[in-house]
């Protein structure tokens, strides 16, 4: 006969192992989940376009969002971690990516942003000097975060034309 020991370990390795299948099988579902959020983004205005501390370029912009991420929310999110997104690029680099604002959704209630006069909350500074003139696109990006599972990332694009040739002050 096995001991108190053997029994108590037969049992919690099983239990184990029906947890670990169970992780697999939510995970795959996530797979199966397909999302169509509606994103509107658009760039508004140049606020500011100057010279920063003398050697980087700094653009102020102001932007326009409308989204709904809750078809993004299948019954495997325990968050979604949006942010929007700048990508230009230079000379020296041929891809930058610059987070302008970001923010974390909870729950499908929180998941409709509608913000007309957005603003970003970390600075565009470009090393060197090289924003005037360059073709700007904004991105929504969204990272699903699942209560089990791996992480994964989502995104849409929004070219929004050029940046001006000349400094606004």
């Amino acid at each position: 006969m096995h001991n108190f020991w053997a029994r108590i370990n037969a049992v919690l390795t099983f239990f184990g192992t029906v947890a670990a299948a169970l992780c697999v099988l939510v995970t795959l579902t996530d797979y199966v989940h397909q999302s169509n959020p509606q994103i509107s983004l658009q760039l508004k205005g140049v606020k500011r376009l100057a010279p920063f501390r003398s050697k980087n370029d700094q653009a102020v912009l102001s932007m326009a969002l409308d989204a709904d991420l809750r078809s993004a929310f299948s019954w495997n999110t325990k968050q979604l971690f949006v942010f929007v997104q700048a990508e230009y690029e230079t000379a020296e680099n041929k891809i930058n990516q610059v987070v302008l604002w970001d923010k974390i959704v909870r729950s499908k209630d929180e998941a409709v942003i509608k913000a007309p006069g957005l603003k970003h909350k970390y600075a565009l500074i470009d090393r060197g000097q090289s924003l005037r003139g360059t073709p700007l696109t904004l991105s929504l990006v969204w990272n699903v975060m699942p209560k089990v599972g791996a992480l994964f990332q989502q995104s849409r694009s929004f070219p929004v034309g050029s940046l001006p040739e000349e400094y606004v002050y």
